[in-house]
Order: C-alpha cells, then structure tokens, then sequence
C-alpha cells in the first residue's frame, strides 16, 4: 500500500512541475476558461463516468478552488498553457506516456493522471488518487477515459 502512495505522490509531483514549466503568461480567455475547473466534477464526474472508473464510486462534487474540484479520489484542475511549451517539456517527465486525440497534446502516467493542452492557453490535469488500487481500468484505457473529460472541458467557451 505504502509504494501505491507513493506512486501517486509522484505523480502529482510530476504534473505539479509540469504544470509550472509549460504555464505562460495568462490570457484573457484562458483565464476565464479556467474557471470551468471549480464546476467541472458535478457536470463531468458522473455517477456513470464514475462507476466506469472506481471500483468504489463514493462521494459529491466538492469545490476545491476557482479552477478545481474533486469528486471523491478523482481530481480535477484547469490552467493557462501553452501546446508548444508542453511539447518542449513533456519528454523530460518521468514515466510519461504521450496519447493522442486528448487535447493537441496529452501524456498519461501508471499513477493514474493524465495531462492535457489544447492551444496556447487551455491545460486540463485530471488524476485519481490511489490509482491503480481503487480503479476498475488501468494505464492506457484510464488515461483515455480522463482525456475524454479533458477533450469535453476542451469544448467548453
């Protein structure tokens, strides 16, 4: 139990720096964009989408700040980014696994987060706590279910 934690710790460190090497000065539009972030679980983590994900589904949509929220072990969290910087940067994350049609560019990780970009000013991180442990689906098929939230919030004005 104690290497799924800290799996997951690093992780979170992973896309906690991540996040902060592919930020650029924020837009207008990317800033109000974010806001989706704080709402984002209630529209997005549903009773479906979560059964489809944890072995446990428990728990109500909680806001956690003006761009995330977390329903349960599953966070989500929307920033200003830039695709090009991410290019740049996510060869040097460790245990990043680049996936296609999330965003213009995605990586997942075995800890159970995906990392996303859309343009130069949308980034969307979504990571489930105690993955893969209190997961049904694992690795590949995890990050694609989490980009398809990222892709929705993508859409989003």
């Amino acid at each position: 139990m104690n290497s799924r934690i800290v799996r997951c710790l690093i992780a979170v460190a992973c896309i906690a720096a991540a996040t902060g090497a592919y930020a650029q000065a924020p837009s207008t539009k990317g800033q109000s964009w974010t806001a989706n972030g704080a709402t984002a679980c209630a529209k997005y983590l549903t009773p479906d989408v979560l059964a489809a994900i944890l072995r446990n589904p428990a728990g109500s949509p909680e806001r956690l700040d003006a761009q995330s929220c977390r329903t349960g072990s599953v966070y989500i969290s929307l920033k200003v980014a830039n695709i090009d910087v991410f290019r740049q940067e996510v060869s040097r994350i460790a245990l990043a696994h680049p996936m296609a049609g999330v965003g213009d560019g995605a990586y997942w990780n075995q800890a159970g987060a995906v990392s996303a970009v859309k343009g130069h000013d949308r980034g969307c991180d979504i990571s489930v706590l105690g993955a893969p442990g209190v997961t049904k689906i694992r690795d590949e098929a995890l990050g694609q279910k989490l980009g398809e939230i990222c892709n929705k919030l993508f859409a989003l004005p």
